[in-house]
């Protein structure tokens, strides 16, 4: 996946949640674009705490863009996004 590709992903209106596939066999979903951290190589993914509201981020995951296999979309109920 290039950084492009995954900025778009993240600045999409109204944003979208999406789960991360890398080839290491890992997945993360991306449930709100503010608990990420892009740079040119690779993202950060911040992981939600599961009992804190509102979401914080209880620890993040680094991911290299190179070793995603796949994005697959989340149904839009699984977004921390607030209308």
């Amino acid at each position: 996946m290039t950084h492009e590709e995954m900025q778009q992903l993240l600045r999409q209106k109204p944003f979208q949640p999406f789960r991360v596939f890398v080839s290491d066999g890992r997945a993360y979903d991306v449930r709100h674009p503010r608990m990420t951290l892009l740079s040119p190589v690779w993202i950060n993914i911040g992981i939600p705490a599961p009992d804190l509201t509102p979401p914080v981020s209880d620890h993040s995951e680094q991911v290299w863009l190179k070793n995603i296999e796949r994005v697959e979309m989340l149904p839009p109920e699984m977004s921390l996004v607030k209308p």
